[in-house]
């Protein structure tokens, strides 16, 4: 089996006293060693670590390829090992933190076997007593982000940094990375998230690989915070994929500005730099949005109003703009995804499908299109076009596209995230061989389609 060049980028800057033991855990890997490469950028290291790099990349040449830089912070750098990098997969990884043996293999699995996840990430090990404005995925009490969470993800920082492997195929979307933003891996994930779904890979702790700690003060955390989600609320537009979460992302962005001047110890302390040109340009976005919200056009009104707000936070006619928008801001209207279907409901998983086939074998075995039933099919992590090219050549291939076939609906994505979580209790069954979160249908695997089919027959008779 021919395995994906993984390529582990690695980020460092004065790191010499604690880089040895990452180093040895990228190598120890149960991985294949061809299949893996490690390239590092140290962003102009003055202590030892650049030679550290250098001495590692002398002894295994081809698989370690070292790059040095002035120092330009950690975008800059992790944006220059995704530049050198030449795997489809790539793990970022952080100086000082560790991996566990199998983190690599694991999380390779998991993508391979998923095509529809552009990112998966794990629990990141201990770091210490490590102050941070969010909770790494291991301690959260709610179920990880899964999906594509943006909103959620622009909220609050969830995913641990050095725990995420990313496609290189999205890589034009993860890339360039602002030099604004402080935390690339935050910045990672929600891009990733926007175009792809991701997913989280939990995994033991790994008592030996614990990282030394590596403290950062809260009030250094919570500007990065605030930088992170002023670009994200200066690019708004009616198209992004969180403008319906917009009334939350802003309240996490004040409540951080904040907590940032509660813990900093100068009264006159900037929170946020706005220069005159930050200026004219929000009161040009302030009177873009009021004309867009005067013609009607609100979606455009409300992002235009919140990127007016985020430029100049202390522009109050745009924060009262922005508060008017929130108010009276058009809600998607939760359409009926199973509109078409008829009076018996399964409910299948795409992405299931495609890398369980006899899941829908074994349906159309029992099912035809005689029978009052609907296969519908769960499609909305994948683009309309993905999702019907993908259904397309999976039913072609099985033979299931003939006329008296089993009844099957697709649906497609976007569709309200509320709707798509009541799914599996709107149904009457669903066809899965996964344990599904929450309230849900009955299950049936492919081997116990004859008993759905009886089940079936038996809500036919009710």
């Amino acid at each position: 089996m021919n395995l994906p060049l993984v390529s582990v980028l690695l980020t460092a800057r004065d790191d010499a006293a604690r880089i040895r033991a990452t180093l040895d855990d990228v190598l120890a890997q149960a991985y294949p060693e061809e299949a893996i490469e490690l390239v590092a950028v140290d962003d102009g290291s003055l202590d030892g670590t650049a030679v550290l790099l250098d001495d590692l990349a002398a002894l295994l040449p081809g698989r370690v390829r070292v790059f040095h830089q002035p120092r330009t912070g950690p975008a800059a750098a992790l944006d220059r090992a995704l530049g050198e990098a030449h795997g489809a997969l790539l793990a970022p990884l952080a100086a000082g933190d560790r991996w566990p043996r199998d983190r690599v293999a694991s999380q390779v699995a998991l993508l391979e076997r998923r095509p529809e996840v552009g990112l998966v990430y794990s629990a990141l090990l201990p770091r210490g007593e490590q102050a941070a404005p969010a909770l790494w995925p291991a301690e959260l009490e709610v179920d990880p982000p899964r999906g594509r969470p943006v909103g959620r993800l622009l909220r609050e920082e969830s995913i641990a940094p050095s725990a995420l492997m990313v496609r290189a195929a999205l890589r034009e979307q993860i890339a360039p990375i602002p030099a604004e933003i402080g935390r690339a891996s935050w910045w990672l994930a929600v891009r990733s998230a926007a175009v792809a779904e991701i997913e989280w890979l939990p995994e033991a702790p790994d008592a030996e690989a614990a990282a030394e700690p590596c403290p950062r003060e809260p009030a250094a955390l919570l500007r990065d915070t605030l930088a992170f989600q002023r670009w994200f609320l200066r690019h708004a537009t009616s198209e992004a994929p969180f403008l319906d979460e917009l009334p939350q992302i802003w309240t996490a962005f004040t409540d951080a500005a904040r907590r940032l001047l509660a813990v900093t110890d100068d009264p006159f302390a900037e929170l946020i730099r706005v220069s005159d040109g930050d200026r004219a340009e929000a009161i040009g976005l302030l009177a873009d949005a009021r004309a867009a919200i005067a013609r009607g056009d609100a979606r455009p009104g409300l992002a235009l109003a919140a990127r007016a707000a985020a430029t100049d936070p202390w522009c109050a006619p745009a924060r009262q703009l922005l508060a008017e928008a929130f108010a009276t801001r058009p809600r998607r209207a939760p359409t009926d995804p199973l509109a078409g279907a008829r009076r018996f409901v399964t409910l299948a998983f795409a992405e299931e499908l495609i890398g369980e086939p006899e899941l829908l074998v074994a349906y159309a075995a029992h099912f035809d299109g005689s029978a009052d039933a609907t296969l519908a099919i769960d499609a909305s992590s994948l683009t309309p076009a993905a999702a019907e090219q993908a259904l397309g050549r999976l039913i072609a291939e099985l033979g299931l596209d003939d006329e008296g076939g089993a009844h099957l609906v697709a649906i497609v994505g976007p569709i309200d995230a509320a709707v798509r979580e009541r799914l599996p209790q709107g149904v009457n069954a669903l066809l899965t061989r996964r344990p599904r979160p929450g309230p849900a249908a009955p299950s049936f695997g492919a081997a116990e389609t004859a008993a759905l089919r009886a089940f079936a027959a038996r809500a036919f008779a009710a």
